[in-house]
């Protein structure tokens, strides 16, 4: 064969051979695209299961398409089929309630023509089957570099619950006023953290003024007769300390400037620390009453002619010795006038209060003070006494009035009863709020970790150079996903318990732990040549909340990689023993960057706090686990030396010094 020839065939040999190589390496992309799509596919079904546990819909609206994307809590929030019902914004728009459609459309047009990123909003909706429900929404914008807004996520929550009860408790406050206004009563609620005070009841005809011209304690106290003023203020700061009740009488300025005489009572609400932290009170005009006892030190004639016409009981006694009483006392007791002449009055008294009544008569006490009477028949009631000890025929006698204030106590008890209900509704509340928030953390945070080593991995297959690296890593790829898995698979199943229960706790083997949690950072431990050390033989096992411990030791490891030094190789080490009182610690030291404690020393825990620039540092890791470990009973604290390394102290068992 010519020259020419021979080179012809070599050509066409040359193509055949590039194009059966080509051939091999698309089915082999097309394979690996393959497996790559059924990894997400199954990634995303994991995430829509997590998603759907969650009381909390999610759905991204994209501006430029008009496309809308939503979990499939979002239609069981709006009631709707998934798979018939078209997900998009005029949908939406034709749920929401039309008393609130326009205040909508009108903050939404606001957010997207602004600046702000942040969107919230609460209102209501129809469903499909007529019901009324109440959505609280929430969400950020995306906008391009003109400021654009082209993209809006964010999250939907049926809130219809705490609606009812706040309807229910503004239903409540209106009863209470109506009771208050009918009373001719003034009642207030005193915040003794913040100082202020809010008004309500009868304020407009008792004393002239506005709620809001009364204002807060500086006000009040300044409304208070200069000459009553150090006692009242004493008496409220004996009160306090006491977290007893307040009782007092002084003279308070109308808007007029008139004085009035008020006859003031309150109780003290406590928080979780027994302190004294709000005060319910009621303030009553006794102007009349304070005038009628002055005319009655000035003659006992007109004396008589008042007490008769008194509401209430008023007995005229020597040392307990009834000498005079009204018709209003017999009518209290059951005792005829008769009767009650020249009897014990201490016998009307309860036995077990005897000895206080006859310590406020033995002193001369003349404040108003509540005890339980005995009437005729036995039967028990509550009385308000107030005595005074005035001058009668050469010598001193008492007048003692007595009040049936048995429906004032018992309608106190409700309201006490009925706040005391609210409170702990309201903390309820708070406390899932905060452990959903918390599982919310770990979702977010510690998937970053493992999702970010799978892309690694992913980047380094693209760019490896034999089929043996590829094997390598592929085997890499499945155990990081595996892993993945797991802690998706465990979340869902804490995500599942009831709130009011436990986090459930197991034994755990801190080896088999770190060699999990080491194979989610893979990637990131190859790509910086780390060396992970440990040694478990002093306190192998603990048992404890298995995600906790997986958070604590990957968000420990996690930074320690991040902020390793440039200068020299990752050196990790891990090391877990008990102290003297039986404690298991665990020990986590690097030779990274460091941290100036000095400096930043009283930061190192806090929300978004961050000491060494690093594009995925986001300032929670270390703030959750602190949460996490505390909430455990245990503590945390740091050591860290500036270029040198830091070592992380974890005491599962030994409370933090706060926790108090």
């Amino acid at each position: 064969m010519p020259p020419k020839g021979r080179k012809i065939a070599k050509k066409a040999s040359a193509k055949k051979t590039v194009a059966k190589t080509k051939s091999r390496t698309e089915k082999a992309e097309t394979a690996v695209s393959a497996k790559k799509l059924a990894a997400l596919r199954e990634s995303e079904r994991q995430l829509e299961i997590i998603l759907n546990t969650a009381p909390i819909g999610i759905w991204e609206w994209n501006i430029e398409t008009s496309t809308v994307a939503w979990s499939g809590k979002v239609f069981e929030i709006f009631h709707l089929p998934a798979r018939t019902f078209e997900r998009s914004y005029e949908t939406y728009l034709s749920l929401v309630h039309p008393e609130d459609k326009l205040r909508m459309q009108l903050l939404l047009k606001e957010s997207l023509a602004g600046r702000d990123n942040d969107y919230y909003i609460e209102h209501r909706i129809i469903r499909p089957d007529g019901e009324e429900r109440w959505l609280k929404v929430e969400a950020t914008f995306k906008r391009n570099k003109k400021g654009v807004a082209v993209l809006m996520n964010g999250t939907v929550q049926d809130i219809t619950e705490r609606k009812l009860l706040e309807k229910d408790r503004e239903d409540w406050k209106a009863r209470h006023e109506l009771v208050a206004t009918s009373a001719g009563l003034v009642i207030y609620d005193y915040d003794i953290i913040t100082g202020n005070i809010l008004w309500s009841g009868n304020i407009r005809d008792v004393l002239g003024y506005d709620p809001k011209e009364l204002g807060d304690i500086n006000r009040w106290v300044e409304l208070i007769h200069p000459d009553d003023r150090a006692e009242a203020l004493a008496e409220l700061d004996k009160a306090l300390a006491a977290n007893k009740r307040y009782d007092v009488y002084y003279r308070f300025s109308k808007k007029n400037g008139e004085y009035c005489h008020m006859h003031d009572r309150g109780v003290f609400l406590t928080g979780s620390d027994n302190k004294a932290i709000r005060m319910l009170g009621m303030m009553n005009d006794v102007s009349q009453r304070v005038k009628a006892e002055e005319s009655l030190r000035e003659s006992e004639h007109r004396f008589r002619n008042l007490q008769q016409a008194s509401f209430g009981g008023i007995g005229l006694h020597d040392k307990g010795k009834i000498i005079d009483c009204n018709q209003g006392l017999c009518d209290i007791t059951g005792y005829s006038y008769d009767e009650l002449i020249g009897s014990n009055g201490l016998n009307l008294i309860a036995p077990e209060w005897r000895d206080f009544v006859l310590e406020k008569i033995t002193s001369g006490y003349d404040k108003t003070y509540d005890v339980e009477g005995i009437r005729k028949d036995g039967s028990r009631y509550f009385v308000e006494i107030r005595g005074k000890n005035l001058p009668l025929q050469g010598k001193t006698i008492r007048v003692t009035e007595f009040r049936d204030i048995t429906d004032r106590k018992v309608n106190e008890e409700k309201i006490a009863e009925h706040n005391k209900k609210l409170f702990a509704v309201a903390e309820e509340l708070r406390r899932k709020n905060h452990q959903l928030q918390e599982f919310t953390q770990i979702v977010s945070h510690n998937l970053r970790s493992p999702v970010g080593n799978i892309l690694t991995l992913l980047t380094f297959y693209e760019n490896a150079t034999s089929d043996e690296e590829r094997r390598e890593l592929i085997a890499l790829l499945k155990e990081s996903g595996a892993t993945t898995l797991t802690m998706l698979d465990e979340l869902n199943d804490i995500l599942k318990i009831k709130q009011d229960k436990n986090i459930p706790q197991q034994d755990i083997h801190f080896e088999k732990l770190t060699h999990q949690v080491t194979s989610m950072l893979t990637a990131r431990i190859t790509e910086v040549k780390a060396q992970i050390t440990f040694d478990f033989s002093q306190a192998p096992v603990i048992h404890y909340p298995g995600i906790y411990l997986e958070s604590i030791l990957l968000n420990l490891l996690d930074n320690a990689l991040k902020y390793h030094s440039p200068e020299r190789l990752p050196e990790i080490s891990l090391l877990t023993f008990k102290d003297d009182k039986g404690n298991i610690v665990l020990v986590v030291r690097d030779n990274g960057l460091g941290i100036n404690l000095q400096r930043y020393g009283h930061q190192v825990f806090k929300l978004r706090k961050t000491f060494h620039y690093h594009p995925e540092s986001r300032g929670i890791g270390l703030f959750m686990i602190k949460n996490q470990i505390e909430a455990m009973g245990g503590s945390i604290h740091v050591e860290s030396v500036e270029n040198e390394g830091t070592t992380f102290f974890v005491n599962f068992n030994k409370p933090h010094k706060d926790a108090d």
